[in-house]
């Protein structure tokens, strides 16, 4: 029996095995060359922006798709459409990325958090209701991880109270719902392009997705200064209301267009790939693989993992550091898994110190309810889950091509060596490390 590679043993995942994503492929390279000899002069819109909303939105069945330079701006186009300003308050999952959160600052809105799902992570429908108020305008429905939100569940009680839902699909490409595509699960949706995510610019972008024509216009002139500009006809320059400067670049939008057009291959990789190890690390103890329920796919942007040093009768070591001394022992097995988001948003120090734009605001602007606090133990679920969470996936160690069930059957293996064939070295290593006697 082979010794842990932390203590000198071989790893199991060699060298040069795990590819990077996204994968890179020549069609990719030669629509961003084409793009490139296009570049000049500059012009708006280009004609590879275009393209990628007209492609997104058919993909999608939207009816209305813009570009924009983040998903961050694509979640604050989705705040405009829904016309929220100061004061009003939109609900948000505990347990997510900043952005789901602060593109509802950006209009001086305010968040208000929603504990989580133990299961799926995602927003917990039933602890929905006892966080709306008067000023509740909208619900951020977010696809952590790569799996759905519970939408009917959702619209059931936005239909309720008049709100409107917007989609956090930023992770989740090529996901679907019910069958529906995520992007068109929400009022309006946005969706990452990061380098990073499941659809890659392979530098920063973003997707604004509805099937309203008004908040189609209300994103558009916030994408662009405020103003409305006509295809073919002379810019104005003329801002109709406050706006920014959205715009996508014409290289990212041809390199994701290309990248849109094998998505459906590149969501079965994932799909099959996330399936697999499920299926191998479901009966190893100590460890919770990822839940998905019936109705819908998983596509990993993150394989979560939750540790349960418990089960292994460890309950002398805070959770939080058994997590982050179980990343270094998979590390050194070649299995690149890491914590993501060590705690839930509103336990950040931008909630905790309430000073936002400064001066409080726009928690003390005079539009707020007053009196608005961010207890972090409010959110039980989303606490327990961000001290146990490590994650494999991103775009050191995608579940994405070329890795496939080899890599799968490499990753099981080493987390086999640790937690079954090695566990009495494993927890020798864990109370050394945490200095327990």
């Amino acid at each position: 029996m082979a010794k842990l590679a932390i203590n000198g043993g071989s790893k199991v995942v060699p060298e040069g095995m795990i590819k990077p994503w996204p994968h890179i492929t020549e069609d990719d390279k030669v629509a961003v060359m084409e793009a490139l000899e296009r570049a000049s002069p500059w012009r708006y819109p280009f004609e590879e922006v275009v393209e990628l909303e007209r492609a997104w939105a058919e993909f999608t069945g939207m009816r209305f798709a813009l570009a924009c330079n983040s998903g961050t701006a694509a979640l604050h186009l989705c705040v405009v459409a829904c016309e929220i300003g100061p004061g009003d308050e939109v609900l948000v999952p505990a347990d997510t990325f900043l952005a789901s959160a602060s593109c509802v600052l950006h209009s001086n809105g305010i968040p208000i958090f929603v504990d989580v799902h133990p299961k799926t992570y995602n927003i917990d429908p039933s602890k929905i209701e006892e966080r709306i108020t008067e000023r509740t305008k909208a619900i951020v429905a977010v696809d952590l991880h790569g799996l759905p939100a519970d939408y009917d569940e959702i619209y059931e009680i936005a239909k309720k109270y008049g709100l409107k839902v917007i989609e956090d699909g930023a992770q989740a490409h090529g996901a679907t719902y019910r069958g529906r595509q995520v992007g068109s699960l929400g009022d309006c949706a946005g969706c990452s392009l990061n380098g990073s995510k499941c659809l890659s610019a392979l530098g920063e972008g973003g997707l604004f997705t509805t099937n309203d024509e008004k908040m189609r216009e209300l994103a558009e002139r916030a994408r662009m200064f405020g103003e409305y500009v006509e295809p073919g006809k002379p810019r104005e320059y003329n801002a109709y209301m406050m706006g920014w400067n959205y715009r996508l670049d014409p290289l990212q939008a041809a390199f994701a267009r290309s990248q849109l057009r094998r998505l459906p291959e590149m969501t079965e990789w994932r799909i099959r790939n996330g399936r697999y190890l499920t299926e191998r690390l479901g009966e190893i103890p100590g460890i919770q693989p990822p839940y998905v329920p019936q109705d819908r796919t998983h596509v990993y942007f993150f394989y979560p993992i939750l540790v349960r040093p418990e089960e292994l009768g460890v309950d002398d070591i805070p959770i939080d550091e058994f997590r982050d001394i179980l990343c270094r022992v998979m590390n050194a097995e070649g299995v690149p898994i890491k914590a993501w988001q060590t705690r839930p948003v509103p336990a950040q120090s931008l909630f905790q110190f309430l000073d936002g734009y400064g001066k409080g605001c726009p928690w003390s602007c005079p539009y707020s309810r007053k009196g608005i606090k961010y207890d972090p133990d409010e959110y039980p679920v989303a606490s327990d889950i961000c001290r146990r969470r490590v994650v494999l996936g991103h775009s050191t160690d995608s579940f994405g091509p070329p890795n496939g069930i080899e890599l799968m059957e490499k990753y099981a293996e080493a987390f086999y060596k640790v937690f079954v064939e090695n566990l009495g070295e494993f927890l020798d290593s864990v109370r050394k490390e945490a200095k327990v006697a």
